[in-house]
């Protein structure tokens, strides 16, 4: 558990790796308590136990984003003092942040869930749930247009891409148990107000989960542009400033707001259900910016 592999004094701040879906963030807090709490320790020392006395630029560069090698990650499990559960803990992180592909990333965060050791539950695995598939959204706003009772066939074959009917099932209970759906005067399923509430630590996660499968169903649109008449992908490059760049940024921003409000007021009973992405991606690299490390004693 946290803190049975922390070998200095004040252990109460020894940060939980569990708690961290950044391993860098980590490292940075890791390196700040640890000087905080030993006089002694500093920078260089730890480069020492990197294997590396002769350079103090290395742990900044893995904060600014430098990747950590599979070599590297041995001796960051040494030099952190993990034990082993800790240790097999950070090696998946260190690979769920470092992940190309959406697959790999997803396949590590799976991973980091089922083997986080925390004592106090940094989120609940129904939550999780929800998150980890993007019918569950669709289903619940299918279902505030039809009249469903305890129909999974039926409910499977109006949502796009289709769904099995065992998920559609797993979906419906999944949603009752969050409370987020429940049954009307007739025994149809119906949305409740309720709203998902999940840790700070993982909300952020959580959510780009996702999205990345979101994306995945805009992409998957655009291969198949005869499968709907309603269906609208529009993509800008630009070069823009700073400025500009906060000018979109603050336009985007209204514009979910507006969004929002559109739903929110619309008079007529809804007869749909959509999916509306936005997104800026960068295409060109800025110098990166170097993050701060606790000075050295």
């Amino acid at each position: 558990m946290c803190g049975q592999g922390v070998k200095f004094s004040s252990m109460e701040s020894n940060p939980c790796v569990y708690a961290y879906t950044d391993y860098r963030k980590f490292l940075l807090d890791w390196l700040t308590s640890r000087q905080e709490t030993d006089r002694k320790f500093n920078r260089s020392e730890f480069h020492r136990r990197l294997g590396l006395p002769n350079t103090r630029s290395y742990v900044p560069d893995v904060l600014a984003g430098k990747e950590i090698s599979l070599t590297f990650l041995d001796r960051f499990v040494v030099a952190l003092e993990l034990d082993a559960d800790e240790a097999r803990f950070f090696r998946v992180l260190v690979r769920f942040n470092q992940a190309t592909t959406p697959e790999e990333r997803e396949l590590a965060f799976d991973q980091l869930v089922a083997l986080n050791r925390t004592p106090r539950t940094i989120m609940d695995p129904r939550h999780y749930q929800y998150y980890r598939n993007w019918w569950n959204g669709a289903v619940r706003a299918i279902l505030a247009i039809h009249d469903l009772s305890d129909e999974p066939r039926k409910l499977a074959g109006l949502v796009s891409p289709s769904i099995t009917e065992t998920q559609a099932k797993a979906s419906i209970q999944l949603l009752a148990d969050l409370n987020l759906i429940a049954r009307n005067t007739e025994g149809c399923w119906k949305p409740t107000d309720h709203t998902l509430s999940t840790g700070e630590t993982a909300r952020p996660e959580l959510v780009r989960q996702l999205q990345i499968q979101q994306m995945g169903l805009v992409q998957s649109a655009i291969l198949d542009q005869g499968r709907s008449p309603d269906q609208v992908v529009a993509t800008n490059t630009i070069s823009v400033s700073d400025a500009g760049l906060a000018m979109i940024r603050r336009r985007l921003e209204r514009f979910r707001s507006e969004l929002r409000s559109i739903v929110h007021k619309d008079a007529n009973a809804p007869s749909r259900v959509h999916l509306v992405s936005m997104a800026i991606v960068p295409l060109s690299k800025n110098p990166p910016v170097a993050l701060p490390l606790a000075k050295a004693s």
